[in-house]
């Protein structure tokens, strides 16, 4: 692994806090069609993992009803939009790496629409480089295709990159890209450390403002 100049950044739970809308609007799916939703927010990291597929099949969600939950989950999530809110060092640790001539990219599960709304909403859209949204690719977390098509994106080394994630998906999906696996361990994030720890990350932080130590 050469000199970090490229950081991709996972959104959900690494540039925002966002997991009481999703986990909300999850249950009020869930509850439309007449399956189990989460008893807690701590139920819902315990199960939480990508591909989405996986996610609603291992919570009972029938093949054939998977696609119309799914549907409900985004006609629901823009309901709870108002109580996602900006980690507080995302705008001073975004600024300081470009000041730095750091290549930024995203790599996130979060579908195009809100996506560009967060970035937009929180005016940090300008930061990045490239972006890659559920929309922009075929496969999923733990596949390491969003974060190769990033890199493409960015013209970016692999060995000169790096990915900053929350769940174990992420530290999965960065090594077999080839690049850098740097876990947030955060109250807010998806998934306990522990978790992502199983993968052996190359470095871990509680906050973004440690990633000014690694660059």
């Amino acid at each position: 692994m050469g000199k970090i100049n490229t950081f991709i950044f996972d959104v959900s739970g690494v540039l925002i806090d966002d997991l009481l809308t999703v986990y909300q609007a999850n249950n009020d799916a869930y509850l439309f069609y007449g399956y189990n939703p989460f008893s807690s927010i701590e139920e819902f990291k315990a199960k939480f993992k990508l591909p989405v597929l996986d996610f609603h099949r291992s919570n009972g969600i029938p093949k054939e009803m998977i696609d119309t939950v799914e549907r409900e989950y985004r006609e629901r999530y823009p309901v709870y939009q108002d109580l996602i809110k900006l980690f507080p060092e995302v705008k001073n640790v975004l600024s300081e790496l470009k000041n730095r001539s750091m290549r930024l990219g995203i790599s996130s599960n979060i579908p195009n629409k809100f996506l560009m709304e967060h970035l937009n909403r929180f005016e940090i859209l300008t930061y990045f480089d490239a972006i890659t949204g559920q929309n922009d690719c075929d496969e999923q977390k733990p596949s390491p295709k969003p974060i190769l098509t990033t890199l493409s994106k960015l013209n970016a080394d692999s060995r000169n990159s790096a990915y900053v994630g929350d769940m174990e998906e992420d530290m999965i999906a960065a090594k077999r890209a080839g690049v850098c696996a740097i876990a947030v361990d955060r109250t807010e994030a998806y998934q306990p450390i522990w978790r992502l720890r199983l993968h052996n990350p190359d470095f871990v932080i509680t906050s973004l403002n440690d990633l000014l130590k690694i660059a």
